[in-house]
């Protein structure tokens, strides 16, 4: 078996060569450790504990368990495909749908006190800016070597 680690350095494209999108997904239930269990056996590599590798869905189904929809990627590329695929979601974002709007205010404020006022000033970003931001990354990643 080969170690996740030396794994993950190989090109993206290596890492994700067996994805077949083609195929339908199979939600059969359990979690990201499961399928992560699932993909390392089919691919034949082991994953020590505490390892920085995420399971990512091709498919864009987090409940999918398709092996031919699932591959091993970083923490930023994981954050590129949320963007390339309009999910991502800032910190703020993310507080505001868990406690609510004046909820998460009111720990923002308290955070903002605890840092000396120097938290978080500005304001969210809004849909339109953060398009552009997932554009100019689309741009980026498509522009070929040298640019």
């Amino acid at each position: 078996m080969k170690d996740i680690n030396e794994y993950i350095k190989r090109p993206y494209a290596e890492r994700t060569a067996h994805l077949d999108l083609n195929s339908e997904c199979r939600e059969i239930g359990g979690n990201s450790t499961s399928f992560k269990g699932l993909l390392s056996h089919i691919l034949g590599v082991t994953i020590p504990r505490g390892s920085r590798i995420l399971l990512c869905h091709k498919c864009h189904n987090k409940n999918c368990s398709n092996p031919n929809h699932l591959y091993y990627g970083t923490p930023k590329e994981n954050i590129i495909d949320q963007k390339e695929n309009g999910t991502f979601k800032t910190a703020w974002e993310r507080m505001v749908e868990k406690y609510g709007y004046e909820d998460a205010c009111r720990i923002n404020a308290r955070g903002n006190k605890a840092a000396g006022g120097r938290a978080n000033k500005g304001k969210p970003k809004s849909v339109e800016h953060r398009k552009k931001i997932s554009e100019s990354l689309k741009n980026k990643r498509n522009a070929p070597v040298g640019e």
